[in-house]
């Protein structure tokens, strides 16, 4: 009888315990907290305008009546931030540049999280990329307490170059399966980019891009220094000595061309330096399937390949476009043209930036035509335009 009495009894203290606990969690403070990933980090080209950044509130358990809040930007919390993330400098980011789809929220009686918040951010590439921004977000405002540890969600705004990733293809090749042919067929008038760094032109011909026997930028050719650009075509191929790529260094080719008028321009780095009037080839049309171009598969377009393996480049490479029209030399030497352009651009057909980091390169223009490597790319951390 007396083991029995314990055993009750023990049961009641056990069960008293447990019923204690559930009081204490129902009588925790219910507090708000941000639920957002802090700080977040936006890199900032020359190029970029705009940018979004989003934050709900979120309670631990839920509430029987709704829960307010007020948010806003708080100037007077980047020195927190500073002293918290052991960094100086910062300045809070200038009103005109972020807007909120809204300052007041709620979390509806029985939810656990709020409607999102979206920060929106606008003419980001005007700011002074050589300084660094902060934005504090906080609650202001609230109809329970806020967790003190999570009121505030910060957003950094750093200067970034406008490339940061480039492709190495030597001894490695990229084609196109065109799924949109038709953009870079029949074109009567043309213009073809590379922004490339060439290691070392061992082999006889260095392809860059084109289709063999058709139109093709390659380096080199019998009678041709291995280093100096050839434009061969169909009906003749156009050179000078001019046209000579240095080692170790970044240089922007553009080839234009005019079918009707039967010319051909090169520039290098904005200047020109192949000035041809005699280019008879017709209109050029580079949107032919792609194959392996055996067993008289008709020849395809290719960047960094041509005939057979042995006429790689031996380069880095990015910013690779084309447009279905003559570009000015004007327009070559635009601002940071070199080293991007608009992705809706009047007349941009093709556009693999080569900063992917992925074996498929993204086709950035409208046309959707993605790239392909022929085997595993290697990727090169780069600053470009390299700060002086």
């Amino acid at each position: 009888m007396k083991l029995k009495n314990i055993y009750f009894i023990s049961l009641a203290l056990i069960s008293g315990m447990f019923s204690g606990c559930a009081d204490d969690t129902e009588n925790f403070d219910n507090q708000l907290f941000m639920t957002s990933k802090t700080p977040t980090t936006f890199f900032v080209k020359a190029i970029t305008q705009n940018a979004t950044g989003e934050f709900s509130m979120s309670i631990p358990k839920p509430s029987e009546q709704d829960i307010t809040f007020t948010i806003k930007a708080d100037a007077s919390l980047v020195s927190v931030y500073e002293d918290t993330y052991y960094v100086s400098d910062m300045e809070m980011l200038p009103e005109g540049h972020y807007s909120f789809s809204a300052t007041e929220g709620k979390i509806a009686a029985g939810a656990l999280k709020s409607t999102p918040i979206t920060v929106s951010f606008t003419e980001l590439g005007s700011l002074d990329l050589n300084k660094t921004y902060v934005l504090p977000v906080t609650v202001v405002d609230a109809s329970i307490n806020v967790l003190g540890s999570s009121n505030t969600s910060y957003y950094v705004f750093k200067g970034a170059a406008l490339i940061n990733k480039v492709a190495n293809i030597n001894k490695n090749n990229v084609y196109v399966d065109w799924v949109n042919p038709n953009v870079v067929q029949n074109m009567k008038t043309m213009t073809a980019e590379a922004l490339i760094h060439p290691y070392s032109f061992d082999n006889q011909l260095n392809t860059l891009m084109g289709i063999e026997g058709q139109f093709l930028f390659r380096f080199g050719d019998s009678g041709v220094p291995s280093n100096q650009l050839q434009i061969a075509t169909g009906k003749g191929n156009f050179t000078n000595s001019s046209m000579v790529a240095p080692l170790n260094a970044w240089t922007h080719v553009a080839v234009t061309y005019d079918s009707e008028a039967q010319t051909i321009r090169v520039y290098f780095n904005g200047r020109l330096v192949g000035d041809f009037t005699d280019a008879t080839y017709g209109p050029v049309n580079w949107g032919i399937p792609h194959s392996d171009e055996s067993d008289g598969k008709p020849r395809c377009f290719w960047i960094g390949y041509s005939y057979n393996n042995e006429r790689f480049l031996d380069a880095d490479i990015s910013e690779v476009r084309i447009w279905n029209r003559v570009l000015t030399q004007d327009e070559i030497n635009a601002e940071n043209h070199f080293y991007a352009v608009s992705e809706d651009a009047q007349n941009l057909v093709a556009y693999w930036k080569f900063d992917d980091g992925a074996d498929i390169i993204k086709d950035y223009s409208n046309s959707g035509n993605d790239a392909t490597a022929s085997a595993k790319l290697t990727w090169v951390d780069v600053e470009l335009p390299a700060k002086k």
